[in-house]
């Protein structure tokens, strides 16, 4: 009988020659179709802060001061409270005091740099609550 060869099967090899174009080609898309957004300031510079066009001295038998510490202590004319204890009912009743003796009180707010937003919103919040809508905002001069 005659020998026959059986041909051998060829490797199964992917060609890799041109894998390094088909990666740049990637990158090259990827780079061209991404949309780049710029972020958005939500701050206010500080050399941007508003600042008073003039000065309007307020008789202080008119006044309540709110005062707002850095520690979330509040002083309602020097007199403290904390946030934490009954601040719906300690706050808002004594704004409600104030109005009962003078419908026209005027709020004058102060806070520390330091003092967290949410502290002051719950009081501002309490303001409304309390129907005291004459809110004035104190801030001290700046010093060369």
């Amino acid at each position: 009988m005659a020998n026959i060869q059986t041909p051998k099967k060829a490797d199964a090899k992917i060609p890799d020659a041109s894998m390094s174009d088909i990666a740049f080609l990637l990158l090259l898309f990827f780079m061209v179709t991404t949309v780049f957004v710029q972020e958005k300031q939500f701050w206010v510079e500080r050399d941007r802060w508003p600042v008073a066009e003039s000065i309007e001295r307020i008789p202080r038998n008119l006044t309540t001061t709110i005062y707002v510490m850095r520690d979330e202590t509040i002083l309602i004319d020097d007199l403290p409270t904390r946030i934490e204890e009954e601040t719906d009912v300690l706050v808002y009743n004594t704004l409600l005091k104030k109005k009962e003796e003078n419908p026209e009180v005027i709020v004058c707010f102060r806070t520390d740099r330091e003092t967290k937003y949410g502290v002051m919103s719950d009081v501002m919040r309490q303001l409304q609550d309390a129907n005291t809508l004459i809110v004035t905002f104190e801030a001290q001069t700046k010093r060369n």
